[in-house]
């Protein structure tokens, strides 16, 4: 069977496409927003079969029961209590609910110039994740403010770019979730050498050696860390020390020469061309610079 009335205190709105052109076109919320935007729970029978896929994101959240997702390239996938999935634009497939344990769910659909950006940040395997215990709560948080704005308000700007701002939160609570499976190993390498980049911020550390401390060779040393960071080791390890640098600047009367030696820098011009580079202007400025 499939349900084609509502779900017994359903939430559900879908915004005028007077509106959502107006979306398209503002110079900020273009950028990622609502299109329509819902809550079904308990949805027995809860079915829907897109050809063609749709125009926007749908993000799906499982809170309650069971339900599945099935695409033209692979085979049905159980989505349980905790799942989340996203499903891209123009992305053909099928979805819906167990009829033993139906699923409760809440769903957005969005746009944006960034929204592919959004979801390339999020661990994602093969469309689906799973949403911490301890933050499934913070989610439905973000979540019940975002329909509220959009429904119970006017049909304003000002409302959307609120709720959209919420959006993004959810996406960067996503975002924090725990790694892709292929990943956690990764991860794991990427912190240890991080934590020994710190401990010897006053060396010269050159790519062999931190690559033998992780017990990787150079060339897989260097493609994980930046897969995880979007940097190269040494890249990241000079920004940690012009971090270090900009401490030693703010709380300390130490002299350019003393603070490129405590960071083991050739020579204080070196320092200061490498400060330059990182923070835009000359160790010297950014000291004199009023702060906070």
């Amino acid at each position: 069977m499939r349900k084609k009335e509502g779900f017994e205190t359903e939430k559900l709105l879908v915004l005028p496409k007077q509106l959502v052109k107006d979306l398209i076109e503002h110079p900020i919320a273009q950028m990622l927003f609502v299109t329509d935007i819902g809550y079904f729970p308990s949805a027995k029978y809860h079915y829907r079969e897109r050809a063609n896929g749709c125009e926007s994101h749908i993000l799906i959240f499982c809170v309650y029961g069971e339900g599945w997702v099935q695409t033209e390239n692979t085979e049905r996938r159980i989505v349980k209590k905790n799942d989340l999935i996203i499903l891209p634009p123009n992305f053909p497939h099928i979805y819906g609910s167990s009829e033993s344990a139906p699923w409760s769910i809440y769903w957005i659909h969005f746009q944006g110039k960034l929204s592919n950006h959004y979801c390339e940040i999020l661990p994602l395997s093969n469309w689906k994740m799973q949403v911490s215990t301890n933050d499934v709560v913070r989610l439905i948080d973000l979540f019940t403010p975002c329909f509220e704005l959009l429904s119970e308000k006017s049909y304003s700007i000002s409302h959307c770019l609120y709720a959209n701002i919420l959006l993004q939160q959810m996406m960067g609570l996503l975002a924090l979730q725990s790694p892709k499976d292929h990943d956690v190993k990764s991860n794991g390498y990427v912190e240890q050498s991080i934590e020994y980049m710190k401990l010897r911020i006053k060396e010269n550390l050159t790519l062999a050696e931190l690559a033998e401390q992780t017990n990787l060779s150079r060339s897989h040393y260097l493609a994980v860390f930046k897969r995880i960071t979007g940097i190269s080791p040494m890249n990241y390890f000079a920004k940690l020390k012009i971090r270090q640098a900009c401490t030693y600047l703010d709380l300390t009367d130490w002299s350019m020469k003393e603070i490129s030696g405590e960071l083991g820098f050739h020579d204080s011009l070196y320092f200061s061309r490498a400060f330059r580079k990182i923070m835009g202007q000359s160790p010297s400025a950014y000291r004199e610079k009023e702060k906070g």
